[in-house]
């Protein structure tokens, strides 16, 4: 009888599960949501959105300001990569230059981890603050690429991750554009 019971159980979890969790609709609601942010014409990447916003959080979204969580925390996960190739690099010998352009960009790393990981937070607070600092961060990008152009410093890791912090502002810019 007991194991009539549990399979009963069982059997009650599983549908469940597929009928709330694994739901279509669920899902094509919140890549319907994925799409209305991205085609807006405030984001100016519609190919990055869409690529920044493919993952599980995001298709688990049920609002714009869930979205922007999502891609924050992406940005600040991308950046924290870019910042631990900084910090082995300046761990090897180099020029007293390329040292400089390092310390340079990895302040702009610090920075930008800090304001990324605000902007939900703030976001709750007064959306047109969060719109005002997220975008803010693509041009403390141009520091560290002009520090590291003048030390003739060639990291394309670097270098791809000053594009990431550039486009996950202006992503940011644009989903938090017109919440205020």
């Amino acid at each position: 009888m007991a194991s009539q019971s549990h399979f009963i159980n069982v059997i009650f979890t599983i549908l469940f599960l597929s009928v709330n969790v694994f739901s279509p609709s669920r899902v094509s609601a919140s890549k319907a949501l994925v799409a209305k942010v991205c085609s807006d014409d405030a984001i100016l990447d519609h190919d990055f959105c869409l690529k920044a916003l493919s993952n599980a959080q995001a298709n688990a979204a049920k609002s714009v300001n869930q979205l922007v969580d999502v891609a924050m925390k992406e940005a600040v996960a991308k950046a924290h990569t870019t910042l631990n190739v900084i910090v082995e690099m300046m761990k090897k010998p180099s020029s007293p230059a390329t040292l400089e352009a390092l310390k340079t960009c990895q302040n702009v790393y610090k920075n930008s981890i800090r304001s990324f990981g605000m902007i939900s937070d703030e976001l709750s607070e007064d959306a047109t603050s969060a719109n005002y600092d997220v975008s803010l961060i693509g041009p403390d990008a141009e520091t560290c690429i002009k520090a590291l152009a003048a030390a003739s410093v060639n990291a394309p890791e670097i270098a791809n991750g000053n594009h990431d912090l550039q486009y996950f502002s202006s992503l940011g810019h644009g989903m938090t554009a017109k919440m205020n």
